[in-house]
């Protein structure tokens, strides 16, 4: 059976108030024991106060989080334009850089394995054909939000190719950075359908994505 007794704070405190004012006059009516009655009454006095005592903590405490990442931002800005000063300066040893716990300069870079970019999950593909003979395709891990679509580590850009009525693959182009404007020299509706697949620095390719597709107006 469900238990009469609300599980949210917020309700078992409006429930507790209604019992407690009204608990006295039925609980004399039914003859209960009056410690008991009295007890109930001011049970709900005693929550009360513990219950504003943990609102009143919750409200400090998402106050102190604010307060403290405010304070954390602020600190970085502040240390970033020193570092930032420091860095441009030829007289910053690596020495220094090791002491402060900034970038040293990687003087021997790391070579990319061959097999990084096969490695990677393909790029995600989103479409916009509004305009018509255009298609712009967003690709990259988050095609959704530009500001937020970094392209991954060591990755120079990628390739996009298409198709139209499912005939042979095109190569389109190789692009560096999300989106890009694809015009069709088309003269009547055509379905289109891309792919795309990541390009490391030495030019080598990873796995095609997943296919979108879309119907082109000229």
């Amino acid at each position: 059976m469900r238990d009469f007794i609300p599980i949210k704070d917020a309700e078992f405190d409006e429930w507790l108030r209604n019992f407690s004012d009204k608990i006295d006059a039925i609980g004399t009516a039914l003859g209960l024991p009056a410690d008991k009655v009295t007890a109930a009454v001011n049970a709900y006095p005693a929550w009360q106060a513990l219950y504003v005592a943990h609102q009143s903590a919750q409200d400090a405490a998402r106050t102190a989080a604010e307060d403290k990442d405010a304070g954390r931002d602020t600190a970085k800005d502040t240390v970033r334009e020193v570092v930032g000063m420091a860095q441009k300066n030829r007289d910053l040893t690596d020495g220094q850089r090791a002491t402060l716990r900034i970038t040293v300069p990687d003087k021997e870079p790391t070579p990319i394995p061959p097999d990084y970019v096969l490695n990677l999950a393909p790029p995600n593909l989103i479409l916009d054909w509004k305009q018509r003979g255009y298609v712009t395709v967003h690709f990259g891990v988050n095609p959704a939000n530009e500001k937020l679509n970094a392209k991954p580590k060591d990755i120079a850009g990628a390739r996009i190719s298409y198709r139209i009525e499912s005939g042979p693959w095109t190569y389109v182009a190789d692009d560096t950075n999300s989106p890009y404007l694809h015009n069709l020299s088309i003269t009547e509706p055509q379905n289109v359908e891309y792919r795309a697949q990541w390009i490391d620095k030495k030019q080598r390719t990873g796995p095609y994505s997943e296919t979108a597709k879309c119907t082109v107006s000229p």
